[in-house]
């Protein structure tokens, strides 16, 4: 093999160290409400309430809950005029609500409210116009926290998180304000879907750590927060495939931030006993995405080590988790191309012997 000849060109390693850093018109939502598509001026697209006896913030929720799905199904452009439709109505039922004296709007239209901000926020391409609508996502959201007193519902300290989380990753400041609301958030969830909230949390605070978004420290928070959390539910559901996932890649990012700029790594013995984890914790993950995971982070040993030999070793494990995957459905097309060059080059050194 190329690893046992000295004089034997070296393999080139195949990745970088760092972690993988219609139009409708006219339609009726699931609340019932009409939907204007008014796509020529798009600030002015309006969503009208049906203005019977229909609870008002049930029909407000049914249009938010319209453009989430719109969203979900890349339908983009009804999305958002169904969250400008929402915003609108909001701020609609908020003025009359002031100008009639009447009594206290419920929590939950807060909540709405500020929600559809925060959407909206994330779709805007404008960076002054995304500062905005998070800022006034934060203060509706935290009326909706007020308002509910001692029984603030996990879903309200959850969005409360996700605004802080992106105001701090906006102005690349820290994140203890978005770690209080989490905290509470997952203190909230109920029993019997805590660990599906929990999980989907842990994901929201990795992507973000990964993104290279926030001070080093910041993202070091999020790093340790998500592991913390996948281990404690690891300890009642040690088969959860999910839950596997979220500790290898928490563990992953925790080693690509020993990476310098230079690719060089300040400690290769943590380095790698943090990756040789997160291959364990994976070691018997069936589901596809735990076993492409599985194969980034073999690559990732593989191009830590400094015998030839070792490196191939990792690489060929590699190929096995990504053949694996392959089996269950379709692969990233970067691990086929892997693949194809790594046995090419091994077809390669085989006929040179």
């Amino acid at each position: 093999m190329a690893g046992e000849d000295s004089s034997a060109p070296k393999r080139k390693r195949p990745m970088g160290l760092k972690a993988r850093s219609s139009k409708k018109a006219n339609t009726v939502t699931s609340a019932g409400a009409q939907e204007v598509a008014d796509f020529a001026d798009e600030t002015t697209a309006t969503v009208m309430l049906r203005g019977d006896d229909t609870n008002e913030i049930d029909e407000l929720e049914g249009i938010f809950t319209s453009a989430l799905e719109a969203l979900g199904e890349g339908e983009d452009e009804r999305a958002l005029t169904l969250l400008r439709g929402t915003v609108h109505e909001s701020d609609r039922l908020l003025r009359l609500h002031d100008t009639n004296g009447e009594g206290e709007l419920e929590p939950r239209f807060y909540y709405i409210y500020g929600s559809a901000l925060f959407s909206l926020a994330e779709a805007s391409q404008d960076i002054k116009d995304r500062g905005v609508y998070l800022e006034l996502a934060l203060h509706r959201l935290e009326q909706a926290r007020e308002k509910m007193g001692d029984g603030v519902e996990a879903r309200v300290w959850m969005a409360l998180a996700k605004v802080k989380l992106e105001i701090a990753a906006e102005a690349a400041s820290d994140v203890d304000a978005a770690m209080q609301a989490l905290d509470q958030a997952v203190k909230a969830f109920g029993a019997n879907d805590e660990a599906a909230q929990v999980l989907e949390a842990a994901d929201l605070v990795l992507s973000l750590a990964d993104s290279q978004r926030l001070p080093v420290c910041a993202s070091s928070r999020l790093i340790a927060w998500g592991m913390a959390q996948a281990r404690r539910l690891l300890q009642t559901q040690p088969d959860s495939d999910e839950c596997q996932c979220i500790l290898a890649r928490a563990l992953w990012l925790q080693a690509s931030a020993m990476i310098n700029d230079d690719d060089e790594i300040s400690d290769t013995l943590v380095f790698a006993k943090l990756l040789t984890e997160a291959v364990e914790v994976l070691e018997k993950t069936e589901s596809s995405d735990g076993l492409v995971l599985r194969g980034e982070i073999e690559i990732n040993l593989g191009n830590a080590q400094d015998e030839e030999l070792e490196m191939e070793q990792w690489y060929t494990k590699a190929v096995a988790s990504f053949r694996r995957a392959q089996e269950m459905g379709e692969l990233p097309e970067q691990f086929v191309q892997f693949i194809d060059d790594f046995e090419n080059e091994s077809d390669s050194d085989e006929s040179d012997e």
